[in-house]
């Protein structure tokens, strides 16, 4: 009798124990239990939006300015163009307009930027919207208050892309308008999109990756977002220092300075800047470098 008593009171002892014990594997975490297999969400890192170095974005600012601005679909057919020499400069033809365009409206915001910072007064609440906007094209944190300096440093940001530049990688990118991106997708510049159906599936696409070739509505659509992209991506922190250094300088803006910051468009690195340049030196593209503010050739 007292063994089968002893018997129930361990059992009872047991138990109480096994239901205050946390099942193996559980750790408590506030009022919530997470399993080792899966870290606790305050473990967790934030995870940076992705950035890639030929990423194209559209803004909603230029889709509103390409609405109200529209152009020919005139695009030739390159590869029929068996001249190579003709077909270069058809190439050019068809392409400088954009690049003129695109560096006309960033000379024009430059100037705005400008006038703003050389005004007594403070910013008016349109100048604060628009330079808002300016700032998230640009990828800069928002901001309450503009400082003098918080303003001026957007002129880093916006400020041209010499012709010879855009030609020189336009042609390297696209087979002088050859390539399948740039005939089926308007794509003269290698540019990536990460959304399914956002554009073309490269053939040689890793299994791992996920990325597309932006297709685009026209040529000019992938000239603007590619200055775009040296304008405010990180991968280009170099290209636009080497500008603003000869800005500072009064010295001419040249394709073949700001290639120099191009080191991670490619991962050929240096081979691919070497390219870049040969390709202005060969076909002498700062015959092209009309610039808006400047109004006058520079041989570079």
């Amino acid at each position: 009798m007292e063994r089968k008593l002893l018997w129930v009171i361990s059992s009872i002892v047991i138990l109480i124990l096994w239901l205050k014990i946390e099942p193996q594997g559980t750790q408590q975490t506030g009022s919530k239990t997470v399993t080792e297999e899966q870290p606790a969400p305050e473990s967790v890192p934030d995870q940076p939006k992705r950035e890639n170095s030929r990423e194209a974005n559209v803004t909603e600012e230029e889709q509103e300015y390409f609405k109200s601005h529209p152009i020919e679909d005139n695009k030739p057919n390159f590869a029929d163009i068996q001249d190579v020499q003709k077909r270069k400069e058809v190439f050019f033809d068809f392409l400088l307009p954009f690049v003129q365009e695109k560096n006309a409206l960033l000379l024009e915001d430059r100037a705005r930027i400008e006038a703003i910072l050389n005004n007594s007064e403070p910013p008016s609440r349109e100048d604060k919207t628009w330079i808002a906007a300016l700032r998230k094209i640009h990828k800069l944190r928002k901001l309450g208050v503009y400082t003098h300096e918080d303003i001026a440093a957007l002129l880093k940001y916006v400020d041209i892309i010499p012709a010879s530049l855009v030609l020189a990688q336009a042609a390297n990118e696209s087979a002088w308008g050859t390539s399948r991106f740039a005939v089926e997708g308007n794509n003269y510049f290698g540019q990536w999109c990460f959304s399914r159906g956002c554009g073309l599936v490269p053939n040689a696409r890793g299994e791992d990756q996920d990325h597309e070739v932006r297709k685009f509505t026209d040529a000019r659509e992938s000239v603007f977002a590619y200055i775009d992209n040296l304008n405010s991506n990180s991968a280009y922190k170099e290209l636009r220092s080497i500008r603003a250094e000869l800005r500072k300088n009064k010295e001419t803006i040249t394709g073949l300075a700001l290639v120099h910051g191009l080191e991670k468009y490619s991962q050929r690195g240096q081979d691919y800047i070497d390219e870049i340049e040969s390709l202005i030196d060969y076909n002498e593209l700062w015959r092209f470098n009309v610039h808006t503010d400047e109004a006058l050739y520079n041989n570079e």
